[in-house]
């Protein structure tokens, strides 16, 4: 809950420094949608290993040198999982499906008209929609809670970012004060339909 607190207060201080940089910036504001898609990689840590998975979904972005780019994707994650004790069976595999919702801020290192290297970090939150194992919830919940950190790359209308997901939810093992997180790795591709 702590760290919750102070990945909701760190947003506001980023959404405050990038409304007062927008306000110095000359440069109209612009707006572009698009959709995406991806694949990711991802694991639990110490508990699974790294799985593929894919995404797919909607993108809009406001701002110019400094933007907001707020996103809703599908999502398809799998693992496997490896000792988990007496509760679980070792080495199953579980395919989860998730609703993910980033909101990240952004700055284009590079800003020309048709081609812009950008680096962008904000908060994300993962609704599991569904799951291959009935019973995940009890121990993998239905939300999880993180945040992104990325580089991407702007040709013409095509967009290609790569990312980091950082979890702040930790997941606690049945019978067990052991916690631990998921890794995400991603790399999607998107088209601006709206430029």
């Amino acid at each position: 809950m702590k760290k919750c607190r102070v990945l909701i207060a760190g947003l506001c201080m980023l959404m405050i420094s990038f409304s007062s940089l927008q306000a110095q910036t000359p440069a109209p504001s612009t707006f572009s949608f698009g959709i995406k898609v991806g694949c990711s990689f991802s694991n639990y840590i110490s508990k699974s290993n790294l799985k593929p998975g894919g995404d797919a979904g909607i993108f809009f972005r406001c701002g110019n040198r400094f933007y907001f780019q707020p996103e809703v994707e599908y999502a398809f994650r799998s693992s496997t999982f490896k000792d988990l004790g007496d509760e679980l069976e070792d080495n199953f595999s579980v395919g989860e499906h998730y609703i993910d919702i980033p909101l990240l801020l952004g700055c284009k290192i590079v800003n020309n008209p048709n081609f812009n290297l950008r680096l962008f970090l904000g908060p994300r939150v993962g609704l599991r929609i569904s799951s291959s194992y009935k019973d995940i919830k009890e121990f993998l919940g239905y939300a999880q809670w993180g945040g992104q950190v990325g580089l991407g790359v702007d040709l013409w209308r095509f967009t290609i970012d790569v990312k980091y997901d950082i979890s702040a939810t930790k997941f606690k093992e049945i019978d067990s004060d052991e916690f631990w997180k998921q890794n995400i790795f991603n790399v999607s591709v998107g088209f601006k339909i709206v430029k």
